[in-house]
């Protein structure tokens, strides 16, 4: 029963997204949910999903996605007329931390490089040279390649289904013509269709081979900040992001002018100093005779 209710609810779900990721996704959790309520789904009370939240043993970000399609799934089973209430509507939403850009290093990047395959070198490059996420890695197909005479632009399907369009350094063009295939660029050994997640967690195994400890989703990271120090431009880098709001690329404008305050730092070290006279006089002789030596 529980089934039937879920995959009429993915039905109506594909009405407002063709990402077949977020099915999935949605199906898994409302598969998840169903096996730890003590009834079926549309008999569930507040306080069994008070219940199943408090029962959750996952990261606050987990527990707000799982919580918002929950809420999602009951809202529309109220709409329809299989519940006269919504027992999820009182469900807390928990507030997460404002997360601060941590870009990968250059030289472990420049490690990742020597170690990549030419895959998981053409992720590394969009992901830290054109600021692309692992779903809009995976959802790239031959389509999705522009070819004019200025130059390569890719068409990126972006987060929340908003498309951008970014043109390929010339350094890329190649590696992208190399991997150019009739649809979907990526795909898993079993020849299906690659998805953000299998993106993620293909990229995330090959740092850890490698031993290093960081993400693909840090090279985006790294992409903001370093496109913002060359062309200080914010409208330019949240364009190229795709970010919503500006709020969120002046985090990585943040980053840049604390980056570039270090390397003042760094080259102020460089400056020499003249000691006045009062501290010369109150160094011990050692030292004194050490530097007249």
């Amino acid at each position: 029963m529980d089934e039937l209710v879920i995959e009429e609810h993915l039905s109506w779900l594909r009405r407002i997204t063709d990402r077949e990721d977020t099915l999935i996704g949605r199906r898994n959790q409302l598969r998840r949910l169903s096996r730890n309520l003590p009834v079926p789904l549309l008999e569930a009370t507040e306080s069994d999903l008070d219940r199943w939240q408090n029962s959750l043993d996952v990261c606050r970000s987990s527990v707000l996605t799982y919580t918002s399609h929950v809420r999602a799934f009951y809202t529309w089973a109220q709409e329809r007329g299989k519940r006269d209430d919504n027992p999820a509507r009182c469900l807390p939403l928990p507030k997460l931390p404002a997360r601060q850009p941590r870009p990968i290093p250059e030289d472990p990047l420049k490690l990742a490089f020597r170690c990549a395959d030419a895959e998981m070198m053409l992720w590394l490059a969009l992901a830290g040279w054109m600021g692309c996420r692992a779903g809009e890695i995976a959802r790239l197909e031959d389509t999705s390649v522009i070819d004019e005479k200025a130059g390569m632009l890719l068409r990126i399907d972006g987060k929340g289904g908003k498309e951008r369009i970014v043109p390929v350094p010339k350094v890329i063009e190649p590696m992208i013509r190399g991997a150019l295939r009739k649809g979907r660029l990526f795909r898993t050994p079993t020849g299906l269709p690659a998805n953000g997640r299998y993106v993620t967690k293909i990229s995330s195994a090959f740092f850890v081979s490698i031993g290093l400890p960081y993400t693909l989703h840090q090279l985006r990271h790294r992409f903001g900040t370093q496109h913002y120090k060359t062309c200080r431009d914010i409208r330019a880098t949240q364009e190229l992001m795709g970010h919503t709001s500006p709020s969120t690329t002046a985090k990585y404008i943040a980053l840049a002018q604390r980056t570039g305050a270090r390397s003042m730092d760094r080259l102020g070290k460089t400056l020499p100093v003249r000691q006045r006279p009062q501290e010369t006089a109150n160094e011990p002789p050692s030292r004194r005779r050490r530097r007249s030596a």
